[in-house]
Parts: structure tokens; sequence; C-alpha cells
């Protein structure tokens, strides 16, 4: 079980009526519902880092993965209802990555199976 600790704040009479509306909705009491909500802030706000960090080629998409505490694919899927470009990069690079990739000698190239030859 985590330890909670207690801080005092100043709030504003209407940020406190909003946050007092937030807590009523949600049959919560006003600490419980500020804990949400700076979660829930927090969380936002690491994801627009995120999302941010990724569209400017800053972070992989399993970077982007990790920080998000998220599956490939999850993140994969953020990004496009995010409206991000999952590709990263223009056509021409990742033509050029594929000519690369697929060259022979190429670190990726599979390499064929060795058949072990019968004794004569």
């Amino acid at each position: 079980m985590r330890r909670s600790v207690r801080v005092n704040t100043t709030l504003d009479d209407d940020l406190v009526h909003r946050i007092d509306a937030f807590a009523r909705d949600r049959r919560e009491d006003r600490s419980t519902a500020i804990r949400q909500l700076v979660d829930l802030a927090l969380r936002e706000l690491s994801k627009r880092d995120a999302l941010s960090a990724y569209a400017q080629g800053r972070v992989t998409l399993r970077e982007f993965a990790d920080v998000l505490n998220l599956g490939v694919w999850a993140a994969h899927d953020l990004l496009l209802a995010e409206g991000v470009a999952v590709a990263q990069g223009s056509a021409d690079e990742t033509s050029a990555a594929l000519h690369t990739l697929s060259e022979p000698g190429s670190r990726t190239q599979p390499r064929r199976a060795r058949v072990a030859r019968r004794p004569r």
C-alpha cells in the first residue's frame, strides 16, 4: 500500500466549486476528486509531451509506447486517434531504407538453412 502525504494548497473559489461539482457528480469526497483530477492532468500532459516528441521524431514508436506504459499496437492506435502520422520520414527515405535492407549481404537478409549432407 502506498503511503499518503498530506499537501496543503490554496485554490480560488471558482476552482473549488468546479472540483466540488466534479466530486458530487462522481459521488466522491473533495480529496479523492482532487487526487483523480491531478492524476488525470499529469497523464494528459505526459501524453501531449510524448505525442509532440514522437511527431518531431525525437522518440521511436517503442519509446513512445514505453513512456505511456502502452503496448506498441495501443501506442499505434493512440497516434492514429490523435492524428499523428505513424510512419516517420519521407517516402524517399523509406524506399531507400527498404532497398538497403533487401541488398545481398544485408544483416537483415534471411539466412539460408544449412543442409547437412550425408556421407557417401
